[in-house]
């Protein structure tokens, strides 16, 4: 019996170490960062071209998407998601929260922003308030100091980058919240996500399970499932549980025959 549990020992061992020599794709994901305070000085540009500063956009709850303006798959369809999701909202549109997309490719201008803004207040489907959903473009320093606070990573591929689609929900005094993922939402989420954020509570992410089963190929440009990584998971937890059963069974049966189980 005791060399049955020294041989699961070294099975959950060697699981363990199968999990962590195939990591999840490093360069592209989020590290999320619940609770964390977003600095209020950095910097971009609005629709305009006029400086503006991220902690004055913060003045309730605020969604923020991290896009590049450029874009051709991922980022439209989470705008149009994002999008349509506020127009599926009841009251009155930007009444108590506010949008702001935010390129992180420090090549999209000012005009760039305006034009996208445009697209994606006609695609609410209601009239939308203009202040209420800012498009925001900066420098590469300012860039990496948003997404860094974010735990947003990216990668540049070719002419354009691979990343994750999410959203992220900001409270009044600059706290995140929650993050939602995909490029497709539902207003009871975004709703839960805007009472946590107006009472300052960190709330958990939406499809944070989802997202552990899948990764991101920047290739394919999509999310695949991660055999290894589930697989190495079910053998731990599998492993863990089969030991536990043996560890019982044998002290029940040392019990029965009048031995120390604990010899």
């Amino acid at each position: 019996m005791r060399a049955g549990i020294s041989s699961l020992l070294a099975t959950l061992l060697l699981s363990t170490m199968f999990i962590a020599a195939f990591p999840a794709h490093a360069e592209v994901g989020i590290d999320e960062k619940l609770g964390n305070t977003i600095p209020a000085d950095i910097a971009f540009m609005d629709e305009s071209g006029s400086p503006v500063n991220i902690g004055s956009l913060i003045n309730g709850p605020t969604i923020f998407s991290l896009v590049y303006l450029g874009c051709r798959d991922m980022c439209p369809l989470l705008m149009r998601g994002e999008a349509e999701l506020v127009g599926q909202m009841d009251g009155t549109p930007g009444e108590g929260y506010r949008l702001v997309t935010v390129s992180f490719d420090e090549n999209d201008s000012p005009a760039d922003a305006a034009r996208a803004r445009e697209i994606y207040l006609g695609a609410t489907g209601k009239p939308f308030p203009p202040s209420e959903w800012r498009f925001l473009t900066g420098d590469r320093e300012n860039i990496q100091r948003l997404t860094d606070a974010f735990g947003f990573r990216f990668q540049r591929t070719g002419d354009g980058f691979s990343h994750v689609a999410a959203l992220v929900v900001v409270s009044p005094k600059s706290k995140i919240v929650r993050y939602i993922y995909g490029v497709k939402f539902l207003p009871f989420d975004l709703m839960m996500a805007l009472a946590e954020a107006q009472r300052e509570t960190v709330g958990l992410s939406a499809n944070r399970a989802l997202l552990y089963c899948f990764r991101y190929d920047p290739e394919g440009k999509r999310y695949v499932f991660n055999v290894l990584k589930v697989t190495g998971t079910v053998t731990v937890f599998s492993a863990i549980i089969l030991f536990a059963y043996l560890v019982r069974s044998s002290r029940k049966r040392r019990e029965e025959m009048g031995e120390d189980p604990d010899e």
